[in-house]
This record gives structure tokens, C-alpha cells and sequence, in this order.
């Protein structure tokens, strides 16, 4: 499957014809390397310890003659023209609507690199996978695609772990964690954007009102049986509602609830507003 909506490609066409170029870092308005400020150093963010994953090149030498060990450098541009996916491969999506899942983290990857911001994937259960994928360009999408038609949902969730980690090592300052977050709501802080997506099945559309429904937990495999009256899902309705209220007070966050079948088309639309706010 493409995972791309109908709309992405008009979406991505009327949004860019907005007045972006003032409002997007230098290196992705510039549309020319030769014009990156990259390594001036009013733009330094941070300077940290080499790590498998970087790039050789981005090693200072002169610090390393000096310290005999590798650091890279950081700079705020190069962090931000690219955006991090966290997308949550736990046992507790093979629950929410999959193909939905998959469809709105393909579409939202199609619109951000048909504008020029780059996306860098993870997975994550217990931790944080270790390979991530990258994607520069509208080439890249390929890549995407062929990474959630392989997405397995197994394991045990943990996203406050797999978010610190991810903070340890990605250099992106905007990220978008996709998760269906039944946890007790996670305490994230991101450097700079952090976008929240959550997708769920309602319960009510699965079970039964006024008889009791099995329901396997697909991360212990427990059998539970869940009475279902009307009282039982008019408090399930109150739990969900806190459960958003709280995702949504996270600071400097946005936040989407998306059941099966909601339109997705003014979600991609409300990201990219924020995103270049």
C-alpha cells in the first residue's frame, strides 16, 4: 500500500504556497548547502560525545587532537530541518485501528518531505528501537512505506522510557510521538515542538451493552472480563476524556485524538499550521 491519502498531495501544493519561506530555518529556505550557517558558532547548540549512529564527518578533529576523544557539534539548524517520528510498535496498537495508524503516519511523513522538512523514524515498545530510518526528500517516502508495512506489533509499552531515550540521542528538536498512550499519561518535554497523536478503537463499537465482553490483553495475554452497562461505558467515556484533557495540558504540545474512520485531511493541516507557526 502507498500510505498517502487522496488530499496530501493538494495539501502539501496549497500549504506551500502559503508564506513559509520566512518562517522556516535558513538552510531549508535557502534551498542551497552553500548557504547553510551551520558551524558558525552564535548557532551552536551542543556539543556531545560521538555515538555509532553519527556521522563521521560531523566529528570536531581539532577537539579530538586535543582530548584524544570524538565529539560532534551540533547547531540549531541542523536540528531544526528535520522532524522525529516516535511511532509506538507495542503489542496495544494491534488494538487501534492499524491501517489508519499506518495511513496517517505515511500521509503526515509525504506532506513534510514534499515540503522540505526531513523526517527521521523510530519504533519503539519497552525502549526505543535501535535503527531508525531517515528520509531527506520526497525519494525517501519509499522507505517510510516499506517500514509500516513491516511494522509488528509486539512487547510491552513504555513510552516515558522510549521518549528519554530518543532524547539522549536524536538532535531533532521537534518530535511526534504516535501511540494509542493507555499508559498513565507520560511526562514529555521536548526541546522545542511536540505533537501527540493518539489513535484508539472506542470500546463501545466492540462490545456488547448490557452483556459482559472477553477481551485479551494483547500485552500480558490475560483474559479480562469487562461488564458493559450503560453506567460502565458512560465512565469509560469520563476515564477517556480526563486521559485527554491531561495529553493535552502536556506544555509547548499538540494534541489529536483519531478513532477509526475520522477524517485525518484537517488533523495533517491543523500539524503543519503549528509546525510553522
Amino acid at each position: 500500500m502507498k500510505y498517502v491519502d487522496p488530499e496530501c498531495a493538494a495539501i502539501a501544493s496549497a500549504f506551500a504556497r502559503r508564506d513559509l519561506k520566512a518562517r522556516l530555518p535558513d538552510s531549508i529556505a535557502a534551498r542551497d548547502p552553500m548557504y547553510r550557517r551551520s558551524g558558525s558558532s552564535y548557532d551552536l547548540k551542543s556539543i556531545r560525545e560521538y555515538q555509532p549512529f553519527d556521522d563521521p564527518r560531523a566529528i570536531d578533529w581539532k577537539l579530538y587532537g586535543r582530548s584524544d576523544r570524538a565529539f560532534v557539534k551540533e547547531f540549531y539548524e541542523e536540528a531544526d530541518d528535520e522532524v522525529a517520528f516516535l511511532v509506538d510498535s507495542s503489542a496495544s496498537m494491534a488494538c487501534a485501528p492499524q491501517e489508519d495508524y499506518r495511513s496517517f503516519i505515511g500521509s503526515l511523513s509525504f506532506i513534510l518531505l514534499s515540503l522540505g522538512m526531513g523526517v527521521r523514524l523510530w519504533t519503539y515498545s519497552s525502549g526505543l528501537s535501535e535503527l531508525r530510518l531517515a528520509a531527506r526528500s520526497k525519494g525517501g517516502h519509499a522507505a517510510v512505506r516499506a517500514a509500516l508495512s513491516s511494522l509488528e506489533f509486539e512487547g510491552d509499552t513504555d513510552t516515558a522510557r522510549s521518549f528519554g531515550q530518543w532524547r539522549a540521542r536524536g538532535r531533532q528538536r521537534r518530535v511526534f510521538v504516535f501511540s494509542d498512550f493507555h499508559e498513565r499519561t507520560p511526562s514529555l518535554r521536548s526541546p522545542g515542538g511536540l505533537f501527540l497523536l493518539r489513535f484508539r478503537t472506542p470500546f463501545s463499537s466492540v462490545a456488547e451493552r448490557g452483556a459482559e465482553t472477553e477481551v485479551v490483553d494483547p500485552e500480558t495475554g490475560r483474559l479480562i472480563v469487562v461488564p458493559w452497562s450503560r453506567a460502565d461505558e458512560a465512565a469509560w467515556d469520563a476515564a477517556e476524556a480526563s486521559r485527554d484533557a491531561a495529553m493535552a495540558s502536556t506544555p509547548r504540545s499538540f494534541y489529536r485524538r483519531l478513532d477509526s474512520g475520522d477524517r485525518r485531511a484537517p488533523v495533517y493541516w491543523d500539524v503543519l499550521s503549528r509546525l510553522y507557526a
